[in-house]
């Protein structure tokens, strides 16, 4: 099984995590069918994995790419965990 992984930086992180993440699942579901139908009784995905950046992370990782600033594509959804992990990279270190 999988699941998908969610890396989020709050402005205001919220008081009840798992609340968090139950409403951001139901909505994935409600708003995506293919999504609904892979989380259906946890078959072939579990509930999301959330990972909180630290404040100013996102933005450490841009610099790293030199996309801080300015008109740059940022990634938003990805197959593997390539860009994933290169966050994961600069925030731990």
């Amino acid at each position: 099984k999988g699941a998908h992984q969610w890396l989020i930086e709050f402005i205001n992180e919220p008081t009840d995590l798992e609340k968090f993440k139950e409403v951001l699942d139901a909505t994935l579901r409600e708003v995506n069918s293919d999504y609904d139908a892979k989380r259906y009784k946890n078959m072939i995905l579990t509930p999301p994995v959330l990972t909180i950046l630290p404040k100013g992370g996102f933005d450490n990782w841009l610099k790293t790419k030199n996309k801080l600033g300015g008109q740059n594509k940022i990634p938003r959804l990805a197959n593997n965990r390539e860009i994933l992990e290169q966050i994961l990279s600069v925030i731990n270190t």
